[in-house]
């Protein structure tokens, strides 16, 4: 399944359906021109071949065009933006299925012109490749005009927003409540589990691992997905020690790259990085960190208003798996700590994470959830502290002052 979603991201195996699908219409159109008499062409057979040849040569050209184009615009969002947003551009259905019907219409003429002869046109075919040279030129302005969409700023930040708060509702679909009491069988001594390579844990398999070290009576998955481990991390604690008997490493997924299937940390990462380069002397451009910084707020107030997802699962004749998920506090942080680093020499961008952090600190107050308004209090005063002795006027350090007072003040 992971490895379909890699596919599904490139660039590849959606252009190779939509490419071979034209192939196959070419041939069903042969077949169908040698089973009737109907003439929908009025040409002759160096006329089908001209048009299928012009057909033809032009498509793959602008296939060479859109692939170029394509190309550069992953490479300018690399450097200008995050190089982890990429993914998600190459995943884009619109590109890939035009980028597909390029190559599809070229190998759909060259497979009709080898069927034409002297005496025998395949006019169904031939007046069908008119019509799709007509739609590929069609494609052609609407691939520009995407791909010229695609790469604004505001719309990778708010592609990249919705996938997390997509990601949040899949994982997260219950409402906030109190986590559920601690098993006494997490206690005592314990083997430690390692993977047998080095990268991004993308997933994590419970039920395999359950499955795989049914003899254990707890086991204790140490990481989550979106965590970084080499041969040598601990992965899982297997209790008691005797049960562990070298399986259970398959469970854990290790891939190059991190993505959202599991792991929402990735979206706020992608966000956060965008931010922050925004900020750096070679960019400065503040409006793009307040634009993801709005983003920011968003999704991490949809997960103030979430209950984190079950952690313990006991299997019927089996072991009790424990296998946590980030949590709240950690996807905070992660979400406007290292902007405020970043952005305290600029009034304007701390004032908007500010402004975000209330707003997720009165979903909490809304829900009850008096440690996650903590944490809320905790980063804010971590912003506003060494902003107001960055600000550069009275102003600027008595609105900081005012904004961090009110969440100071929330209850």
């Amino acid at each position: 399944m992971s490895r379909l979603r890699n596919h599904l991201h490139g660039l590849w195996l959606v252009p190779g359906i939509v490419a071979t699908a034209l192939a196959l219409l070419g041939l069903a159109l042969v077949a169908l021109d040698e089973r009737t008499d109907v003439e929908a062409f009025a040409g002759n057979a160096d006329a089908a071949r001209v048009v299928l040849s012009v057909v033809a040569g032009s498509l793959i050209t602008v296939a060479g065009l859109a692939f170029s184009i394509t190309v550069l615009t992953l490479q300018l969002v690399s450097s200008q933006y995050t190089p982890r947003a990429v993914r998600s551009l190459m995943g884009d259905r619109t590109s890939q299925v035009v980028a597909g019907a390029f190559v599809g219409i070229f190998a759909y003429c060259l497979l009709v012109l080898r069927s034409v002869q002297e005496d025998d046109v395949p006019s169904i075919a031939v007046t069908g490749a008119i019509v799709l040279g007509l739609v590929g030129l069609a494609l052609l302005l609407v691939f520009i005009h995407h791909f010229g969409q695609s790469i604004k700023v505001d719309e990778i930040c708010a592609r990249v927003a919705r996938e997390t708060l997509s990601a949040v509702d899949r994982l997260y679909p219950e409402p906030y409540g109190e986590p559920d009491p601690t098993p006494e069988a997490f206690t005592g001594e314990a083997a430690v589990l390692v993977v047998d390579r080095a990268g991004w844990v993308r997933a994590i398999a419970v039920d395999r691992l359950a499955r795989e070290l049914e003899r254990a009576r707890s086991i204790e998955v140490l990481v989550v997905p979106g965590d970084f481990v080499t041969a040598t991390t601990p992965v899982a604690a297997i209790r008691p020690p005797d049960a562990a008997d070298g399986r259970g490493a398959a469970a854990f997924e290790i891939a190059r790259e991190r993505d959202l299937e599991e792991d929402v940390a990735f979206g706020i990462r992608q966000l956060a990085d965008i931010a922050v380069r925004a900020l750096s002397p070679g960019v400065n451009d503040p409006t793009t960190a307040v634009t993801c910084i709005g983003y920011l707020g968003a999704i991490v107030e949809r997960i103030a208003g979430k209950r984190a997802p079950e952690a313990d699962r006991r299997f019927e004749g089996g072991p009790v798996v424990r296998a946590p998920g980030p949590t709240f506090e950690r996807l905070l942080g992660e979400a406007f700590l290292e902007i405020g680093r970043h952005g305290q020499g600029d009034p304007r961008v701390v004032a908007a994470a500010l402004t975000a952090l209330e707003g997720v600190g009165r979903v909490a107050i809304d829900i009850g959830a008096e440690d996650r308004l903590l944490s809320v209090k905790f980063v804010a005063s971590e912003l506003a502290g060494p902003a107001g002795q960055s600000a550069r006027t009275d102003r600027e350090r008595t609105e900081l002052a005012a904004q961090a007072a009110r969440i100071r003040d929330l209850a």
